[in-house]
């Protein structure tokens, strides 16, 4: 995934809006303002398709089921986070997978759905690299090791060999979750894949 991870870099570098420092990542104005792209609504996107967001076949927008597209503006906190997480998702498409090729024409959106459910034969790689660029850019894993490293030292005095106990873990990646406005199983797995507390 080291290619996943240079290319969140280069767009820090870039685009204010994703510096480490900025969490959590308002990946919302990222799409419209900084990028130009379209957020759409689409009625029954999930029920029809089986997903809740889709990048448009041009490039050029953002499906997201109608239900999804209304708590951009508010919702209940827990469903923002899983919506940022899946803004973040369909950008790595935007980033990552525009050269894979793509045989038909996307006339429609069966069509494109069709397409998307196998990206060319890649479905499996392209979903793995869109969640890793989603994790890692709310994520940022220095700001995630930094948040580690304070709490290690009195996590240690009370409890040695603290890194054996699972539910600490869980506990720790649920205090620090609203920092980068994301669910606990997104701290759970960037301990995990950032190497800095590996589940036991």
């Amino acid at each position: 995934m080291e290619h996943v991870w240079i290319k969140i870099e280069e767009l820090r570098q870039e685009f204010d809006l994703l510096k480490e420092d900025k969490t959590p990542i308002d990946v919302f104005t990222f799409l419209e303002v900084d990028l130009g792209l379209d957020a759409i609504p689409f009625d029954n996107l999930t029920a029809k398709y089986r997903v809740e967001a889709a990048i448009t076949a041009d490039f050029t927008g953002l499906y997201l089921d109608a239900e999804q597209y209304a708590l951009m503006e508010k919702g209940p906190e827990w469903k923002l986070n899983r919506l940022r997480f899946t803004v973040a998702h369909e950008l790595a498409h935007y980033f990552l997978h525009r050269d894979l090729p793509q045989p038909e024409s996307f006339s429609s959106m069966p069509n494109f759905a069709r397409w998307t459910s196998n990206y060319g034969g890649r479905k499996y790689s392209a979903e793995q690299e869109a969640n890793e660029f989603a994790g890692r850019l709310l994520v940022p894993e220095s700001r995630l090791r930094a948040l580690f490293e304070e709490f290690a030292p009195d996590a240690e005095r009370l409890i040695p060999n603290f890194m054996q106990s699972g539910s600490l873990r869980d506990k720790f990646a649920e205090k620090v979750a609203p920092r980068f406005g994301v669910n606990s199983q997104v701290i759970d797995i960037r301990l995990d894949r950032d190497g800095i507390w590996q589940a036991a």
